[in-house]
């Protein structure tokens, strides 16, 4: 459900105060969680490593603030650009496993479209055991306002011909590091940004950078910067970055990547709609026809049904 403000333990002017803090500030800041998470753990941690350029930073600062290597674990989906699997396994990492194929689990689960948080909603309205009230909260809102409610330029989705949802990351990436924690007694750092969305922002108000007292306790030191943040880390620290991005330039006194802006998984649909074309999928389609022919292949004929999925949700591909 929607987070309410009275719930948050950094206010939004709090986050917003956070989050344009002067860069040398948020790198000690970032630093003292680091160690503090370090320290409370006994050095029982590890870093969540998916060869994203916002994990290679965290996985740099991790070592360089506790001088000496962490254990670095990256879950292997399947799902990753072939790029990143090489320049994860460039380093010394330890490598967990889904128990689920990415075609089992969107088959029986659903597939991903949109966002994490409209996938949910959809998926709870269609296959939810809800009150009458949270079911109109959903739809429509309440008296809080319309603030978490379903957006209605998506609720076609609820009488989709498919199943949708958000279960997706959860089943592939992180129930592997759940139980990788488990076994180990390693708690992580992961290389969550404020830049992925308001529901990654409104989960960060909600705990701060450690999260100590919850069912999965979890650090995110980087949690309050933005991408401009961790791109001039990359430069500041000359960091060896994949080579799926590119280069880090400068224009305009701002940085970005001349490749890929995002990898992620190969297949996923969440924030296609937002990209200009060609999107991730005619570039895919480029760079690997074989895969993208797999992606868009009817499922009664051993693909993934995305051609179907997306036309429904016009997407182009």
């Amino acid at each position: 459900m929607y987070i309410m403000d009275k719930d948050l333990k950094l206010q939004d002017w709090e986050f917003k105060q956070r989050k344009y803090l002067p860069y040398e500030v948020k790198l000690r800041l970032s630093a003292r969680r680091i160690v503090d998470w370090y320290d409370y753990y006994d050095g029982m941690v590890y870093t969540s490593f998916s060869g994203g350029i916002d994990s290679t930073v965290l996985g740099h600062m991790v070592d360089h603030v506790m001088e000496r290597r962490i254990p670095r674990v990256f879950v292997d989906t399947g799902l990753e650009h072939p790029e990143i699997r090489e320049f994860v396994h460039s380093f010394d990492v330890e490598v967990l496993y889904p128990k689920y194929t990415f075609r089992d689990v969107i088959l029986k689960r659903g597939y991903p479209v949109v966002s994490k948080d409209v996938a949910a909603k959809v998926r709870k309205l269609r296959h939810g055991n809800l009150s009458d009230r949270y079911r109109n909260y959903l739809l429509n809102g309440d008296e809080r306002g319309k603030l978490g409610k379903l957006s209605d330029c998506w609720k076609f989705l609820v009488d989709a011909p498919f199943d949708i949802s958000e279960e997706c990351c959860l089943i592939m990436k992180e129930r592997p590091l759940i139980t990788y924690s488990k076994t180990t007694g390693r708690m992580p750092y992961i290389g969550i940004t404020q830049d992925e969305g308001l529901m990654r922002q409104r989960q960060y108000n909600r705990t701060g950078c450690n999260v100590y007292n919850a069912s999965q306790p979890k650090s995110q030191p980087l949690g309050f910067w933005t991408k401009q943040d961790i791109l001039r880390y990359v430069v500041e620290n000359r960091l060896r970055i994949c080579s799926v991005y590119g280069d880090i330039v400068e224009e305009d006194g701002l940085y970005r990547a001349t490749g890929e802006q995002r990898t992620g998984c190969m297949y996923c649909a969440m924030g296609c709609h937002l990209e200009p074309v060609p999107n991730r999928y005619h570039r895919l389609k480029e760079r690997d026809l074989k895969k993208y022919q797999y992606i868009m292949k009817p499922v009664s004929e051993g693909g993934l049904g995305f051609d179907y999925v997306l036309n429904y949700c016009n997407i182009a591909h």
